[in-house]
């Protein structure tokens, strides 16, 4: 009987439940303005809080705006698109990064309330997120 070793195990852990991050840097390669991508995305509250246009902050100014908008009502909604709703989730977070496992529960728990909500099991959550770094999501 074999037995795998710690760094096996928590590889193939990591590959049952990743952890995805919010990577500025993939908007700024597709030649897009962080600043405006997400400056569009501030809750209200964020917004007043803002020093000037929130279109000229920095990821590290906008991020900090973002974990206001958590528990803004109207902030995460089940009218969103899947992917819309992740990116708020993860700018809103108070950690860098969050397990998919959290994520799905997450966009689950909005689909409740939802009177139509899509059918999406967490392995495609993952699939899905696994490719979706044109909105900025990538594995941490």
């Amino acid at each position: 009987m074999t037995t795998k070793s710690p760094a096996e195990t928590t590889s193939q852990e990591n590959d049952a439940n990743p952890s995805y991050t919010f990577d500025p840097d993939l908007i700024t390669r597709q030649g897009r303005s962080v600043g405006v991508v997400l400056g569009a995305r501030l809750c209200d509250a964020a917004k007043a809080k803002a020093k000037g246009n929130p279109s000229d902050l920095s990821y590290k100014e906008l991020h900090t705006l973002f974990r206001g908008c958590a528990g803004q009502e109207g902030y995460l909604s089940p009218q969103h698109p899947v992917l819309e709703t992740v990116v708020r989730i993860l700018l809103a977070a108070p950690q860098d990064s969050l397990p998919l496992s959290d994520i799905y529960e997450q966009v689950s728990t909005l689909w409740l309330t939802s009177a139509w909500s899509p059918s999406l099991n967490i392995e495609a959550m993952r699939r899905l997120l696994d490719h979706a770094g044109a909105q900025g999501i990538t594995r941490a």
